[in-house]
């Protein structure tokens, strides 16, 4: 009995993931006199982002951080080279492995890009009352402790 209450709760949690994320870009990351979004989800943010946090990583290794295979990897990492976001690096200790690494223009890009997301959520959340910004910041707290326990964290 307690696993079929267990199965219907995570079948409702599924069905609200799928309505949040479209409603999240659409009421949140919204911005201002645009129909424009912000997305500091793309998937070379992404890219970006992760070996900022993590330092020089082997495409494979981004590539699975991500759940990006190798062969569609390497067009993005092209990418992100061509535009001067990424560099190709040599490792110190095997010449052989090749990590890629964040250009200065590319800690621009993402700083750029949290800060224009930060800023259209904060604006679009200014509507809700103290109350309402408390309850929020509660459950985003709640739901990070219950996230880092499901996989390797946030």
């Amino acid at each position: 009995m307690t696993e079929d209450i267990k199965e219907g709760k995570l079948e409702g949690i599924a069905d609200s993931f799928l309505l949040f994320f479209p409603l999240f870009y659409r009421k949140i990351l919204r911005v201002a006199s645009s129909k424009k979004r912000v997305n500091p989800i793309n998937t070379q943010f992404q890219v970006l982002a992760i070996v900022m946090h993590s330092g020089n990583l082997q495409t494979s290794e981004i590539g699975r951080r991500l759940g990006i295979s190798s062969p569609n990897m390497t067009p993005l990492i092209d990418r992100l080279i061509e535009k001067g976001y990424a560099e190709r690096l040599s490792d110190s200790k095997d010449r052989r492995v090749i990590k890629i690494g964040i250009s200065e223009k590319g800690r621009r890009f993402v700083a750029g890009r949290r800060r224009l997301a930060r800023n259209e959520i904060k604006r679009n959340l200014s509507t809700l009352s103290l109350e309402e910004v408390v309850v929020l910041s509660t459950a985003i707290e709640t739901f990070k402790q219950v996230i880092a326990r499901v996989g390797n964290g946030l």
